[in-house]
């Protein structure tokens, strides 16, 4: 099981960081559209979850199931415990969470351009009608650290709590329908 410490980094210029991403020699990796669903056992409420699935389509027709533990927040980043696999048919995947008793309680769409660069993974996401905003991924807290360094991104905000959150008190947007 792979744990996942990411942080994300707010009020970012996008196609400055993609430059500066280009010029250390980080490779492009993904330049896509994801929709998201996420499901739950019904019933459970906001913040009581104890774990989540989603299922996420690319726009390359690339499908992926992947269950999340909860978060444990580390300082500037957060870890989780995730399972990640590709699946072919989502729509039938979704029909069986239903079956077995889960709810599919949210949507989202984003773009996302991804970046690989020595031992960190860069994610540059845009949801519709908020600013785009950089995930940093790393070995650890330290690591994702030197990545914000990196970029000279000290200055600026990062969040650590969840994308829902993020989009919920600092937009004020529904993170539970995210649609362009």
């Amino acid at each position: 099981m792979a744990h996942e410490i990411e942080t994300k980094v707010l009020d970012i210029d996008s196609e400055e960081i993609k430059k500066k991403l280009l010029s250390l020699g980080a490779k492009k990796i993904q330049d896509t559209r994801l929709v998201v669903d996420w499901y739950r056992p019904k019933g459970i409420k906001e913040g009581e979850d104890p774990w989540f699935l989603r299922i996420r389509s690319y726009s390359g027709k690339k499908h992926e199931v992947t269950w999340k533990a909860k978060s444990d927040i580390l300082g500037t980043a957060r870890k989780h415990k995730e399972i990640n696999f590709d699946i072919t048919e989502p729509e039938k995947l979704a029909d069986l969470f239903e079956e077995l008793g889960l709810e599919e309680y949210a949507h989202q769409e984003k773009d996302r351009t991804s970046f690989t660069y020595k031992n960190w993974q860069f994610d540059i996401d845009q949801y519709p009608k908020m600013p785009a905003f950089l995930e940093i991924e790393g070995n650890n807290e330290e690591n994702v650290k030197e990545g914000i360094k990196l970029l000279g991104l000290e200055k600026n905000t990062t969040w650590a709590k969840g994308e829902r959150i993020l989009i919920q008190d600092t937009y004020n947007l529904d993170w539970y329908d995210m649609k362009f």
